[in-house]
């Protein structure tokens, strides 16, 4: 049998979020805060995506060398959810079937709706996570940066700055 209810909050947004349960787990992970480094397949307006979220989530201070995983599938569902929204545009939400004469028998929804629907609920998830809506950032308080000069001029690095 699976597991029930809704997933354990991590006990570093218990902390953020001010709670006082961000102290049940001592022996919880605490992976270091730097920037992950952007994978290899992530292309075109995910790789966009990435560099743009990298800076702002970075800024706001809950990134982790642990979070690339999930921000790399945070890219890759925001540039699924534009290309199907464009295609959209581009040829419409439905499309005729025609029987053997050439006339429309009915109108067939097209498969780029499926595709946005699916990948936004996916991205507003993921957005979330990352406290990127304005209900997801009302739960986060960020402690002071604590981060060294090392470590900021690995990102200035990273996203093709001086070092």
């Amino acid at each position: 049998m699976g597991s029930r209810g809704p997933a354990p909050t991590p006990s570093s947004v218990l902390k953020l979020r001010g709670s006082w349960r961000g102290d049940v787990n001592p022996n919880e992970p605490q992976p270091e805060r730097v920037v992950p480094e952007c994978p290899d397949h992530l292309e075109g307006v995910a790789r966009e995506c990435w560099d743009q979220l990298v800076l702002l989530l970075d800024e706001m201070r809950v990134l982790t060398k642990a979070d690339g995983l999930a921000l790399s599938l945070l890219c890759k569902a925001y540039a699924n959810w534009r290309r199907a929204e464009e295609l959209l545009q581009r040829h419409g939400d439905v499309y005729p079937i025609r029987d053997s004469e050439g006339e429309i028998k009915y109108l067939q929804q097209s498969p780029y709706v499926a595709i946005a629907r699916n990948n936004g609920h996916a991205l507003k998830g993921l957005l979330e996570q990352f406290g990127l809506t304005p209900s997801a950032r009302t739960r986060i308080r960020v402690e002071p940066d604590k981060r060294t000069d090392a470590q900021d001029a690995r990102l200035r690095y990273l996203m093709g700055g001086a070092g």
